[in-house]
């Protein structure tokens, strides 16, 4: 009974991992922009996609998935520049409408091009552990390890770097920040590409064991939301732990109850955390230092 409670745990770790880092990304864009990016689990599917094909045409795979990552970051900023710079007065309504157009376009060119079928990288290098009869597959490290190292990254990089202070100064006080010099254009394409890039991060480490397909972005993205939702859509550490805290309830609910119930426990987690705590896991309201 234990040993099964440690699996489903840790099943749920490594699913929460994926989650966390979607939901760094939407946080990247919101707290420059305000925008609540739907698209961003689709580019977790066309990172995931597009380093299978490119496996399949002959190329190594270390060169397939950094070429995948690199190509979504670019899409990303693209997107930011053809579409999300373009709306006068964004509000983060119209950017959900506006973004669910994107999703909704994102995959219907995967549709186009990859067909209805799921596919599904090689394994990534590495030795499968068994820990008291626990098994811990290397993938699975593999995605912990990514949320530490990305995830981990770009929390350091908004939260004590003088650049990522910058960037949230822009959505902060946009005018005293032009007026000292801080572009908000440069800064919604950084935000852009970063969201771009830890979301093709996390399509890439979760292809091996989850098929990536074209119709799973919106929910993979929307579960991300949830986990940005429960850090106030502004704490990184918030949303991490609270991803974390999400991907092992939706397996002790697949374990112990139905499997079909899973996906419905984000959307649940979503209706009480906007009825009993709006505001999310964060503990305080904190003043950025810029």
């Amino acid at each position: 009974m234990l040993v099964d409670f440690l699996q489903l745990t840790v099943a749920g770790l490594s699913q929460g991992s994926v989650y966390a880092l979607l939901a760094v990304g939407l946080i990247a864009t919101y707290t420059v922009r305000h925008v609540v990016n739907i698209a961003q689990g689709d580019y977790a599917m066309l990172a995931g996609l597009g380093s299978v094909s490119m496996i399949a045409a002959g190329v190594p795979m270390l060169p397939a998935i950094v070429l995948a990552i690199i190509t979504v970051t670019l899409a990303s900023v693209l997107i930011e520049r053809l579409i999300i710079a373009r709306v006068k007065n964004l509000t983060t309504l119209v950017s959900i409408i506006l973004t669910l157009g994107v999703s909704t376009l994102m995959q219907a060119c995967m549709l186009l091009a990859w067909g209805a079928e799921g596919r599904r990288l090689p394994f990534f290098p590495g030795i499968d552990l068994n820990l008291g009869g626990v098994s811990v597959r290397s993938q699975e490290v593999w995605m912990l390890a990514a949320l530490v190292v990305v995830g981990g990254g770009t929390l350091l990089f908004y939260e004590k770097t003088k650049y990522g202070k910058a960037l949230r100064a822009v959505a902060e006080q946009p005018v005293a920040a032009r007026i000292v010099g801080i572009s908000p254009a440069v800064a919604s394409m950084v935000a852009f590409g970063i969201a771009g890039l830890v979301g093709a991060v996390a399509g890439v480490v979760s292809a091996p064991l989850y098929l990536a397909t074209w119709s799973a972005g919106l929910l993979l993205g929307l579960k991300g939301f949830v986990a940005a939702v429960l850090g106030g859509l502004t704490s990184f550490r918030a949303a991490i732990i609270g991803a974390l805290l999400l991907g092992v309830l939706e397996q002790y609910v697949a374990g112990y109850i139905a499997s079909g119930l899973k996906d419905g426990v984000a959307f649940l987690v979503l209706i009480l955390v906007l009825v009993i705590r709006p505001a999310g896991l964060v503990l305080r309201q904190s003043a950025a230092r810029v």
